[in-house]
């Protein structure tokens, strides 16, 4: 037990260092990285062209973009690295700077996966998107072979140490705060090997299981909706009666009623 702690200390210390970024975006750059980009991009496409709004903030683990393809005109990202290198803001996912209810999108890629606040961070990012905001997640599945990859004994080296979440829990921490899962889908059938023939052929199935959305792929992206709730009370329209039936004694209706169906037989009678 002691010896597992002290491993988990050493990865936490190497998370919040500024190197952890320049390490992910150099693994980015390796055959197997390189695969699981292009992946990401394409699941990407599907979705962050119809958010729209006009501010788009990335909370990433990495010192690239990930929006391209959104339609958003203000689109900026935060990073823990003082080495800002094309990014907006050097701050922390769990305190965001910015007002509440600021921004339209936010996109995590992998900042669950790195993150020792998980909650806190949905929490900042539920607190700056605006009401009817969208909140796209990209992450590690660990219900697959990538997944399986970070329970392997000895020194885990990025991207390996992270803490991965299931979409199952993901999708319940994000209902407790009013968001509404609009889509899942999941990609990265390889195997999270670095060599490209291994690339190559494990990913012969992976055209048909993305089209059937198998959820064993090594990725998974979620979107959500923050949900709007109605401020304003609705008003009662009150239906006005005519003058004529207003106040009027019912026994009296009955009575002549009664009256005018007497008055007629007799005259049918005679």
């Amino acid at each position: 037990m002691s010896g597992s702690k002290v491993i988990w200390k050493s990865n936490r210390e190497n998370l919040d260092s500024p190197g952890f970024y320049d390490a992910m975006s150099q693994w980015y750059e390796t055959p197997l990285g390189h695969r699981l980009r292009e992946v990401e991009m394409s699941l990407l496409e599907r979705c962050l062209p119809r958010r729209f709004g006009y501010h788009l903030l990335q909370i990433g683990c990495a010192n690239f973009p990930m929006y391209e393809n959104s339609p958003v005109g203000h689109k900026f990202s935060i990073t823990h690295n003082d080495n800002l290198a094309g990014h907006g803001i050097a701050a922390r996912g769990e305190a965001i700077p910015l007002t509440s209810e600021s921004v339209d999108v936010v996109l995590l890629h992998h900042a669950l996966d790195y993150s020792f606040f998980q909650h806190q961070l949905l929490r900042e990012v539920s607190r700056v998107l605006i009401a009817g905001g969208h909140i796209v997640i990209v992450g590690f599945n660990p219900l697959s072979s990538w997944g399986l990859r970070t329970r392997f004994p000895g020194e885990k080296v990025h991207p390996w140490n992270g803490r991965l979440l299931s979409t199952s829990r993901i999708s319940d921490w994000l209902k407790l705060l009013d968001f509404q899962i609009e889509q899942i889908r999941y990609g990265a059938y390889t195997l999270p090997i670095n060599s490209p023939a291994i690339i190559k052929y494990s990913s012969l199935l992976a055209p048909l299981a993305s089209r059937l959305n198998w959820p064993t792929g090594g990725v998974c992206m979620i979107s959500a909706r923050k949900q709007a709730l109605p401020l304003t009370p609705i008003q009662t329209s009150w239906r006005e009666f005519a003058n004529a039936n207003v106040g009027m004694p019912i026994a009296e209706n009955i009575t002549r009623v009664s009256r005018d169906l007497r008055v007629a037989s007799n005259e049918e009678n005679s």
